[in-house]
């Protein structure tokens, strides 16, 4: 385990030279980051102590890579982290996420079938390859709103949306209503947000890809908080996240998208489904 971690408030160490197999790129964005800079030492120390000679590619039996490994384990207890950020009373804040990994998280969650959570959002979207009956769409929303009041059957909590760290982002244009970004190019957004998922080796962007669009009401937001590094994951710091409170979009994703820029973003703990605000939508890359 790697020692506890020393907070040093009284003033800034400098940053440690780069260890040999961590990326550029990933080093710069540690160095930008406004994390204390002990942390970031603790980090880079960790990272100069692995022993891998082929650090950067060699992968264990899970396919993951030495130097991610590292990093998992030195970012766990830090995913309270960051600095907090005050939302406006009233404020409605955005979540885009891929559509079948949220139907996988609350068909796990809740001892549902997967088929039948995706039918019922598309039942919900009228997106199935025959148009929903009134009876269908009727049988859709009676389960979301089972879905609002349902308890995880682990922690006796509202069920939530997302694991205990919840990725949200703001509106752009002052008027604390990310719903705004969603009814003006919702098409647009996977790329703006620059999932992870949407990156590849050929910089190509994936096309006939769902995500699920929803706006969740500040008051279900709790600890929000700026990002830091150990809450991207390392192929995610080191691919696409940018230090500074907006996302990075996918730079191969269409024109029209990335010439629109990032959206403030925010963390926070676990929102459960009672904070969301219908309609709830399914956008297709």
């Amino acid at each position: 385990m790697i020692r506890q971690l020393k907070y040093i408030l009284e003033f800034h160490l400098p940053l440690f030279e780069k260890p040999e197999f961590l990326p550029e790129r990933f080093y710069q964005k540690l160095s930008d980051d406004d994390i204390d800079e002990s942390i970031k030492n603790q980090f880079l120390e960790a990272c100069a102590g692995c022993d891998c000679e082929t650090l950067a590619h060699a992968h264990d039996g899970d396919g993951q890579t030495p130097i991610e490994a590292v990093y998992d384990e030195f970012c766990a207890d830090l995913q309270k982290t960051g600095n907090p950020i005050s939302l406006l009373e009233g404020e409605r804040l955005g979540r885009v996420t891929n559509l079948r990994g949220a139907a996988a998280y609350i068909a796990k969650g809740l001892n549902q079938s997967l088929g039948d959570v995706l039918e019922k959002f598309f039942w919900l979207n009228d997106l199935s390859p025959a148009s929903a009956t009134p009876s269908q769409v009727s049988d859709a929303r009676d389960w979301l709103e089972d879905l609002k009041q349902a308890t995880d059957p682990k922690t006796g909590l509202p069920f939530a949306i997302s694991p205990p760290v919840c990725w949200l982002f703001r509106s752009k244009h002052g008027n604390n209503d990310a719903n705004d970004e969603m009814l003006n190019g919702a098409e647009c957004l996977p790329c703006r947000l620059g999932l992870p998922g949407l990156l590849n080796n050929e910089q190509i962007l994936e096309t006939g890809l769902d995500y699920l669009c929803m706006i969740v009401s500040a008051s279900g937001a709790k600890n929000a908080r700026t990002p830091n590094f150990c809450h991207s994951g390392y192929l995610g710091v080191r691919d696409i996240w940018e230090p500074g409170g907006s996302t990075a979009p996918i730079p191969y994703g269409p024109p029209v998208c990335f010439d629109q820029g990032g959206l403030p973003e925010v963390i926070c703990d676990a929102v459960s489904y009672v904070h969301v605000v219908e309609p709830i939508r399914i956008v297709r890359t």
